[in-house]
């Protein structure tokens, strides 16, 4: 991960392991695949658990990486990188009903105040 990271080639990365480029990729392949990504959120973590020692280096550095990552996404909602990607393949009939017996309506109300409301007609 830490050679992905790197920028390393396949190559590069499977003769300094001493073994075949396919072999590599077979037995390595999340690694390559998501390597830097890896290595970067184990550096956050590194830097966030550095920052809460009170390490002051550390805190601006973790301030300067966050104020470039942009405002704070809602929870639940993709970043705007992750819009880049494929549009999810449509679902069948099944999936679905599946789907939307799980999305609660937006009239939804609670159930004590619709109880209510009941006792008083």
């Amino acid at each position: 991960m830490v050679r992905v990271a790197d920028g390393w080639t396949h190559k590069a990365i499977a003769a300094n392991m001493g073994i075949d480029e396919k072999t590599l990729r077979k037995h390595f392949s999340r690694e390559l695949m998501d390597g830097a990504v890896h290595i970067r959120g184990m550096l956050m973590d590194v830097l966030v658990h550095k920052a809460r020692e009170g390490h002051i280096q550390s805190v601006r550095l973790l301030l300067e990486r966050l104020d470039a990552a942009g405002p704070l996404a809602p929870r639940n909602h993709p970043r705007a990188e992750d819009d880049d990607d494929a549009k999810a393949p449509a679902l069948g009939k099944k999936e679905q009903r599946v789907q939307d017996a799980q999305a609660v309506p937006d009239d939804y109300g609670d159930i004590y105040a619709r109880l209510e409301g009941r006792r008083q007609h």
